[in-house]
């Protein structure tokens, strides 16, 4: 049986239980949880399961006897002691963890020695929900976490697909170790984990029967808040606040419907609703007339130059998440939004000037 001995400390005390010697190929209880043992665990709290569950295969322990304090939060030593231990049951390695300098170097080398994360800046500090999700999905492997849940990418609404903790976090979905702070499935990648949601992943992850299948609910459509655009400086202009508010607000109608299209279709929605606006008789050409550069004269007074154009443009790109670069700015010559696409290339996107599409070279308009 493998050993890693060294010194105890009081910071492993708390949290550290006897460790099971543990038999091949799968988790063995080790403690015995008495319902009620943990004053602040009733049997009726959401993660009591969770906790007994954790408690019994030694994964993790209550600050005392009698206490299990659900609410703190969990360091990223803590997390990496539960990877290890969970990694060690599975396997049944027999690998008994008995404390170093600092208290917690032994699972650091056994994270280290099994490709669990564990090259951290600090370990004493609280950890992210995301970075919980990132350890503990490296402690087992995929046999462990079958796919039961199959949640389609993109569909965590704060978890963008793109993000270094995604993969671990739809991993976690996928096998019902997670299941979301609500319908849609809302993750809070940069909160920190209490001890009582970390037991009831570590919960999950330990016995299958916890785990819980989901189907997440389409969260409805939330534009950038509008003091979060991008180039809200360029897009507000002159308006005031509420000039400004009104203009999101009627732009937000265009939007609402492009939200889940590619990028090359939103552009096409933007360009086609707001040519239509001018097609149509709602908007009318003008250089003079107030808000005639702004998006409130072209989506709400009705006047707009190819500036205006290009603005309300900008303000439909911008709610969506797009960024753009709004060409010719504050000059008497034609304007229009300058688009980077997901391949690396520009579109034009540019109502009055009746093109949407790829740059023919860098700032070239076909039209003009």
């Amino acid at each position: 049986m493998k050993k890693i001995i060294s010194c105890f400390t009081a910071t492993a005390l708390i949290f550290s239980l006897s460790i099971p010697a543990l038999a091949a190929g799968g988790f063995e209880k080790v403690n015995t949880y008495t319902p009620g043992q943990f004053t602040d665990v009733p049997a009726d709290l959401w993660c009591a399961d969770n906790v007994q569950t954790a408690y019994e295969y030694g994964i993790m322990g209550g600050k005392s006897d009698t206490y299990f304090d659900t609410a703190s939060s969990v360091t990223v030593a803590q997390t990496i002691v539960m990877a290890c231990r969970l990694h060690s049951g599975y396997t049944g390695d027999g690998t008994e963890f008995s404390s170093g300098s600092p208290w917690y170097q032994p699972y650091l080398d056994y994270a280290a020695d099994n490709g669990i994360l564990w090259k951290y800046d600090a370990y004493d500090v609280p950890i992210s929900r995301a970075g919980f999700a990132m350890i503990l999905s490296s402690a087992l492997p995929d046999e462990a976490l079958p796919v039961i849940s199959n949640i389609e990418e993109g569909a965590i609404p704060d978890v963008p697909v793109d993000a270094s903790y995604a993969e671990a976090v739809y991993r976690l979905y996928d096998a019902g170790v997670l299941t979301g702070n609500d319908s849609y499935g809302t993750f809070a990648p940069f909160s920190y984990i209490t001890r009582g949601a970390a037991a009831a992943l570590i919960g999950r992850m330990a016995d299958a029967s916890l785990r819980k299948a989901v189907t997440l609910e389409k969260a409805p459509f939330q534009p950038v808040a509008i003091s979060q655009l991008q180039n809200r400086s360029s897009l507000k202009n002159s308006c005031t606040d509420a000039e400004f508010q009104a203009a999101y607000d009627a732009a937000r109608q265009v939007v609402e419907p492009l939200a889940d299209l590619s990028r090359e279709e939103q552009l096409y929605g933007i360009a086609v609703a707001l040519r239509y606006m001018a097609d149509s008789g709602q908007v009318t050409y003008s250089t003079s007339a107030p808000h005639y550069n702004d998006p409130y004269g072209y989506f709400v007074t009705g006047v707009s130059s190819c500036a205006g154009c290009t603005r309300a443009t900008g303000l439909c790109l911008n709610m969506l998440g797009i960024p753009y670069e709004h060409v010719n700015e504050n000059q008497w010559s034609h304007q229009w939004c300058r688009v980077p696409m997901p391949d690396g290339s520009y579109w034009i996107c540019d109502a009055y000037g009746l093109y949407c599409g790829p740059e023919p070279a860098p700032y070239q308009h076909p039209v003009f």
